[in-house]
C-alpha cells in the first residue's frame, strides 16, 4: 500500500508541476506583446503532448482555477471572467489591437473600389448601400485585456477613416456605440455580441437610415425593465480552452412586446423574406430593406429588423442578387459584417457580380437620344416640348432665345422655354455616369397651340395657371369675406343636422394643389413670390373654428412622402391614386376616433402596378396631346366588402365617377356617410366606401347639399372633398 501511495503522490506532483509550468507559460504569454515566447512556449507545448487528453484537460482546469490562466494558444484570459481569441483563421486579434494589422494601400484601394462598385450597382435599382461593422470583443473591451499594448489603431478603424476621406461615408464601425453601456454588450466567453448588444446595433442601423425609410418604419424601444440576465455554461472560447464547466457565460438579453405573429417568413430562392403582418402594419407605405449578413448572427437581428420594416429580405451572400432586387425592390441594402471578416468584401467573385450588373445596364455608355413627342407654342412667346428619355437623365432644350434643363421623370420630360415661331429647338440628354446623347432637332409651331393658363415647371410636370394665385397668396380673402364664409357654413351645418335629425359631423378635406406639395415645381419668378399665408390657411382657420366641423390639412404629410411615388400626374390637374390615399387615410383616421373598429387600409393592402396611359387634361390645354404618361395604379389585394361600386378603370380619366354614386357594406355597426365633392374625389371613392354601411355621393361640382337626400339617409358624417383651387366654389 505504501508503494501505491508513493506512486499516487508522485503522479500528483507531476500533474501539479506540469500545471504550474503551463500556468507560468500562460501568464508570460498574457503579459507579452502577443508575439509568442520562443522556446518556453514550445517547451510547454511539448510537455502537454506527453500526456493523454484527460490529463491535459486536468492541467487546463487546474491552471484556470489556481491562476486564472488559460493554457490554450488561441484563447487568452482577461479580467472579470472575460475570454478573448488571439489568432483564428489568419486574423491576429492581438496584433490588431496593438495597431500592427492595418491594411496596406493596395488593399484599402480595393476596399474602396469594391464598395463604390456595389453602391453604384445598387443605385441602379434605387437602393442605397450601408455597411455596419460589429467590432471584435477586444476592440470594445480593451479595459478587460491583460496585455501591455492594447491602444493601437485597428485595421478596421484605419479603413473607416480612409473610406470617409475618399467619399464613402456609409461605413460605420460601431465601437463607440457598443462601449460603456448600462449593460454588457458582449458575451464574456465568446467573441460575439449578446442580445442587448444586438439591440444597440439595431438602434445604430435605424438612426442612419434615410428619412424615407425611417418615416415608414416602427422602431422598437427597449427599457431597463426589458433586460434580463441569465447564466449558462461557458461559450465557444471556454469550450476551446476546456473550461466551459468552470466559467459561466453571462447572457444579457432583451424582451420587447410579444413579437409572435408580428411577421411571417418564407423562402424565395436563396432569400428569406419576412413581411410584417397587417395587424402590426402601421405604415403609410412600404419600407423594403435588404439585409446582407454572411456571419451567421441573423437570429439576433431578425426579431428586431423584421418587426420594424414592412418587408425585410435576408441574404447570406455578399454578391449582387437580382432576385432580391426583383422580390422587394429594396430602398436600402444593410450589410452587417464582423470586424474580423471584413476581407470578405474583397472577394473577386462577388465584386464581379456587381460589375456585371453595371455593364448590363449600359452604365458608362452613351445616354440614349431623347425622343420628341410633341411641341406647342404660346402667344407669350414660349414653347412647350415633351417626349421620352432615360429616366432621371437631364434633358437640355435650347432655342435662339433661351434654354431649359429638366430631369426626365418616369420616362417623360416636359420643358418650357422662350422661342420664336417657326424656330428650331435642339434637344439632348445626359445621365450621370454616361456620355451625352446625340442631339435631336425639332421645329417650333408657327401657330399658337397652347393655352397661357398652363405652364411646365419642375419635375417635368405641367401646372394649371389657376393654382399660382394659391401659391403666391394673391387670392386671399378679406376679413369680412371670411366672416361670411363662417356664417354661411354654420347655416349649412345647422340645416344638415336638422335634416338628418342627429348631430351629423362635417369633415372638410381640402386636396392641396400640386404646387402646395411640390413647392419647388414653381418657376423661378413664382418661387420668389411664395406666400407665407394662403387662402388654404384662411379656410382652415375659419372652418376649424366651427363646432362639429373638422378641417383636414394633409399638406405636410404629402410633402414628407413625395419619395413614395408620384402623388400628382405629370400631365393632369389631379392627384394620382397614391396621392389620394393620403386624403383617404386622413378621413378614416378622423372617423376612427368615434368608431374604433374602423382603421385605414395600409398601402401594403394594394398591389402597385405601373402602366403607360394617354395624357391628361393639362396636356390637352398645353397642346401636347401626343404624349403618354407612366402611372402607378393601386389594385386591392383583398376582397371588397362594398356593393354598388365598380373598379375604376386604369386611366387618368375620371368621368366614370362624375355622377351620383352609392355603395353599401353589410354591417349596421358602420357609420353612414354623405359626400359633397369635386373631381378630386374620383381616386378617393373606391378606397373610402369600404368603411361605411351606406355612402352616397352627390354629382361632382354640385356643392349645395341635397337636404331631402340627407333626411332620407341620415348620415353620421357629411364629407366635403374639394381641391384647393376650388375653395371658393364650396357654397
Amino acid at each position: 500500500m505504501k508503494a501505491k501511495a508513493k506512486i499516487i503522490i508522485i503522479a500528483l506532483a507531476v500533474i501539479l508541476s506540469a500545471a504550474l509550468v503551463y500556468s507560468a507559460a500562460a501568464t508570460v504569454t498574457l503579459y507579452s506583446e502577443y508575439e509568442g515566447d520562443g522556446g518556453f512556449a514550445a517547451f510547454t507545448d511539448s510537455l502537454c503532448r506527453l500526456f493523454t487528453d484527460p490529463f491535459a484537460l486536468t492541467f487546463k482546469k487546474t491552471a484556470y482555477k489556481l491562476f486564472g490562466a488559460v493554457l490554450e494558444k488561441s484563447v487568452s484570459a482577461g479580467y472579470d471572467g472575460y475570454l478573448f481569441p488571439t489568432k483564428t483563421d489568419g486574423f491576429d486579434y492581438t496584433a490588431d489591437i496593438a495597431g500592427k494589422m492595418r491594411y496596406d494601400d493596395e488593399e484599402k484601394q480595393k476596399f474602396l473600389y469594391s464598395l463604390e462598385t456595389r453602391r453604384e450597382a445598387l443605385m441602379l435599382d434605387g437602393c442605397e448601400l450601408y455597411v455596419f461593422v460589429i467590432p471584435n470583443s477586444q476592440t470594445v473591451l480593451r479595459d478587460k485585456l491583460k496585455v501591455k499594448d492594447k491602444n493601437g489603431v485597428t485595421a478596421a478603424k484605419d479603413l473607416e477613416e480612409y473610406l470617409r476621406s475618399n467619399g464613402f461615408d456609409n461605413f460605420y464601425l460601431l465601437d463607440d456605440a457598443l462601449t460603456d453601456k448600462d449593460f454588457e454588450t458582449y458575451n464574456n466567453t465568446e467573441n460575439s455580441i449578446n442580445g442587448y448588444g444586438a439591440y444597440v446595433v439595431y438602434n445604430e442601423i435605424c438612426s442612419h437610415m434615410p428619412n424615407g425609410v425611417t418615416r415608414r418604419s416602427q422602431k422598437l424601444t427597449i427599457g431597463a425593465n426589458d433586460i434580463s440576465i441569465t447564466y449558462s455554461d461557458g461559450g465557444a472560447l471556454a469550450r476551446e480552452a476546456g473550461i466551459e464547466k468552470l466559467i459561466k457565460n453571462k447572457n444579457v438579453s432583451y424582451s420587447v412586446r410579444d413579437l409572435t405573429g408580428t411577421y411571417t417568413s418564407e423562402l424565395s430562392g436563396s432569400l428569406t423574406v419576412c413581411s410584417l403582418n397587417d395587424e402590426y402594419n402601421a405604415f403609410i407605405g412600404k419600407s423594403e430593406v435588404l439585409i446582407q449578413m454572411p456571419d451567421g448572427e441573423r437570429a439576433l437581428f431578425m426579431p428586431l429588423l423584421s418587426a420594424t420594416y414592412t418587408d425585410t429580405v435576408y441574404n447570406n451572400s455578399l454578391s449582387y442578387s437580382s432576385s432580391a432586387a426583383s422580390v422587394i425592390k429594396p430602398a436600402v441594402d444593410v450589410c452587417i459584417l464582423r470586424e474580423d471578416k471584413l476581407t470578405c468584401l474583397l472577394d473577386d467573385a462577388d465584386i464581379k457580380t456587381y460589375e456585371a450588373h453595371l455593364q448590363s445596364s449600359g452604365k458608362g455608355g452613351v445616354t440614349t437620344q431623347p425622343r420628341i413627342d410633341a411641341v406647342s407654342y404660346k402667344q407669350s412667346g414660349y414653347a412647350i416640348v415633351a417626349g421620352a428619355c432615360e429616366d432621371k437623365a437631364t434633358v437640355t432644350v435650347s432655342s435662339g432665345s433661351g434654354s431649359s434643363a429638366v430631369i426626365c421623370r418616369n420616362g417623360l420630360f416636359i420643358a418650357e422655354l422662350p422661342a420664336e415661331k417657326g424656330g428650331e429647338l435642339t434637344v439632348y440628354a445626359q445621365k450621370d455616369g454616361k456620355d451625352r446623347s446625340d442631339t435631336v432637332k425639332c421645329a417650333v409651331p408657327v401657330t399658337v397651340s397652347s393655352e397661357e393658363n398652363v405652364f411646365a415647371g419642375g419635375f417635368s410636370m405641367l401646372y394649371y395657371g389657376e393654382t399660382v394665385s394659391d401659391y403666391t397668396g394673391s387670392n386671399l380673402l378679406k376679413p369680412e369675406r371670411l366672416e361670411t364664409v363662417k356664417m354661411r357654413f354654420e347655416t349649412i351645418k345647422e340645416k344638415i343636422q336638422n335634416a338628418s335629425g342627429k348631430e351629423t359631423k362635417i369633415i372638410f378635406l381640402t386636396a392641396p394643389d400640386p404646387l402646395s406639395v411640390y413647392t419647388d415645381g414653381a418657376s423661378e419668378k413664382h418661387k420668389s413670390r411664395r406666400a407665407e399665408i394662403t387662402r388654404f390657411d384662411q379656410f382652415k382657420e375659419t372652418l376649424s373654428s366651427i363646432d362639429g366641423v373638422t378641417f383636414l390639412d394633409i399638406r405636410d404629410v404629402m410633402r414628407e412622402n413625395t419619395d413614395i411615388d408620384k402623388l400628382y400626374y405629370q400631365t393632369d390637374t389631379h392627384w394620382t391614386e397614391v396621392g389620394a390615399y393620403f386624403g383617404y387615410r386622413a378621413i378614416i383616421e378622423n372617423i376612427s376616433k368615434d368608431y374604433t373598429q374602423i382603421s385605414p387600409l395600409s398601402l401594403k393592402s394594394f398591389k402597385l402596378t405601373e402602366k403607360t396611359v394617354p395624357s391628361g387634361d393639362l396636356a390637352s390645354f398645353a397642346g401636347i396631346n401626343g404624349v403618354t404618361e407612366n402611372v402607378t395604379f393601386m389594385t386591392p389585394e383583398f376582397k371588397s366588402k362594398a356593393v354598388g361600386i365598380e373598379n375604376k378603370p386604369e386611366t387618368i380619366d375620371r368621368s366614370c365617377y362624375a355622377g351620383e354614386l352609392e355603395s353599401a357594406v353589410n354591417d349596421a355597426a358602420l357609420p353612414v356617410a354623405y359626400m359633397i365633392r369635386d373631381s378630386y374625389s374620383a381616386n378617393l371613392f373606391p378606397l373610402i366606401c369600404e368603411h361605411f354601411s351606406y355612402m352616397y355621393c352627390q354629382r361632382m361640382w354640385e356643392y349645395e347639399p341635397d337636404y331631402e337626400k340627407i333626411a332620407e339617409c341620415k348620415p353620421d358624417y357629411v364629407i366635403y372633398v374639394m381641391s384647393e383651387r376650388n375653395l371658393n366654389n364650396w357654397r
